[in-house]
């Protein structure tokens, strides 16, 4: 995870190499990613979630012979891209499961999926975010939108900007993830793999800030 060699260059000490990717991969078709991010689901609770993407280049070994359709790969400014969305909390413990989609795919269309279930607290996004529905859907359940406007908006509706300045602890989380190699290039096939190494980036931080909450 850490220098995002190919699955047949790993160290021999390690064994064979089809036997780790065949184990990863059982493990991955079980639903074991899914239920790491569920047990990391921790700040959906806090007085504050940020939430953003960050975009993670793909490499030339993710070209499998399905081709793209349907493995969150997309072309943008940057060439192709995968995009991970996170909402997290001021620790940076997730207030919600990862959305995954293409590069090209905006944050104003993911922000469903994202924000979607944030009850009672303040929902604090960048000016990819800027939107009335995003805003009314917030509100709706009780939650303050804490969203900065764009210089074109006509009616520009006010927001916290103290609470808007610790928005950096997202940005923290997107770096700290970014120093395995995998996830800051995608090396995966599939949309599948990747989002496991994406989650078991975020259990490494998960370990080392001790976020886990006490039993």
């Amino acid at each position: 995870m850490v220098n995002g060699c190919a699955w047949r260059a790993l160290p021999s000490e390690f064994g064979p190499w089809f036997t780790i990717f065949q184990f990863f991969n059982r493990l991955s078709k079980r639903g074991f990613g899914a239920f790491l991010q569920q047990r990391m689901k921790l700040g959906h609770t806090a007085e504050a979630v940020f939430f953003d993407s960050t975009h993670c280049k793909v490499h030339q070994h993710a070209n499998g012979p399905g081709g793209q359709k349907n493995q969150g790969i997309g072309r943008s400014r940057g060439g192709r891209n995968t995009k991970v969305h996170l909402a997290i909390d001021g620790l940076g413990r997730l207030a919600a499961l990862p959305v995954f989609t293409p590069g090209n795919v905006s944050d104003f269309t993911a922000a469903p999926k994202l924000t979607g279930r944030l009850r009672n607290t303040a929902g604090v996004g960048d000016k990819g975010f800027d939107s009335a529905k995003i805003r009314h859907g917030l509100r709706a359940r009780g939650c303050e939108a804490c969203i900065p406007y764009r210089r074109n908006v006509k009616i520009k509706e006010p927001y916290d900007e103290d609470l808007y300045r610790a928005r950096h602890c997202i940005e923290n989380l997107f770096q700290r993830i970014k120093t395995f190699r995998r996830v800051a290039m995608r090396f995966e096939k599939t949309l599948r793999m990747f989002a496991e190494f994406v989650t078991f980036s975020i259990l490494a931080v998960y370990e080392a800030d001790e976020l886990w909450l006490p039993m």
